[in-house]
């Protein structure tokens, strides 16, 4: 094992990612509360690492940064959201890749209604991947993580459930099917089949919306779609919710 990764909670409600080397370990955002976290980090043995990476500035991701920054946090964000990131003392800008103790942290952008990027992370030969909050997926996104060895990837919303919920306005409807919105389950599930062809071993789908989905159509709609190119089996396919943590896994 060289890299492993936690989804501490993940969907609108509030996000936080933990990934950890042999030596290093940080928070892909802190959109819950710290006690949040280190009830979730502590049920896996693990401490409150010192180290923030943020993908995006809507609360469900950005909440808390503030607080676990105020805790001794150190937090690091691309360029490119330099305007809608508070000025915290000690923040790293950057705008390529940077190491974190022994992870290497690569960023790429994604399709959002707000500066938002997804990472990859690199430690001695492991690669994870996540890549949530996008309205459709680039093929070279998709081909520059497909050599990952897990992926998280957005499964946000079941297309027929988003169209007949009645307490969605006709507007927030198109913004989340929208480019710059977030990924369906069927547009999720065949990024999954590409990835899992070309040889992604372990797949977790993402920042499910409560309101418009839920883990068993996630699921289905994932393995029907490796199904559908022979590839059920392939992989392992979790999911991740947003009232728990997942089960650590290790690349």
């Amino acid at each position: 094992m060289s890299l492993k990764i936690c989804s501490l909670a993940s969907g609108s409600k509030g996000n936080c990612i933990y990934i950890a080397s042999r030596r290093t370990s940080l928070l892909l955002d802190a959109g819950v509360c710290l006690t949040r976290i280190r009830g979730a980090l502590a049920d896996i043995g693990e401490a409150m690492p010192k180290d923030v990476v943020l993908t995006h500035t809507h609360s469900d991701h950005y909440k808390y940064v503030g607080a676990a920054v105020k805790n001794g946090a150190s937090l690091h964000y691309n360029r490119v959201m330099r305007r809608f990131v508070d000025d915290y003392e000690g923040s790293e800008e950057f705008g390529g890749d940077i190491c974190i103790g022994d992870i290497t942290v690569s960023p790429f952008a994604v399709s959002h209604d707000v500066p938002c990027c997804g990472y990859s992370f690199y430690s001695e030969g492991s690669k994870i991947s996540v890549v949530t909050d996008l309205g459709f997926m680039p093929r070279p996104t998709l081909e520059a993580v497909a050599d990952s060895d897990a992926v998280l990837i957005e499964s946000n919303y079941d297309e027929e459930m988003l169209r007949t919920n009645p307490e969605y306005p006709e507007r927030l409807k198109a913004r989340i099917a929208g480019m710059r919105g977030h990924l369906s389950n069927a547009q999720s599930a065949e990024c999954v089949a590409y990835l899992v062809g070309k040889g992604v071993k372990k797949i977790i789908l993402g920042h499910l919306s409560e309101q418009n989905n839920t883990p068993e159509k996630a699921s289905a709609c994932a393995m029907d779609a490796l199904s559908s190119y022979n590839l059920r089996g392939a992989a392992d396919i979790h999911v991740a919710l947003q009232h728990s943590r997942s089960e650590v896994i290790e690349v």
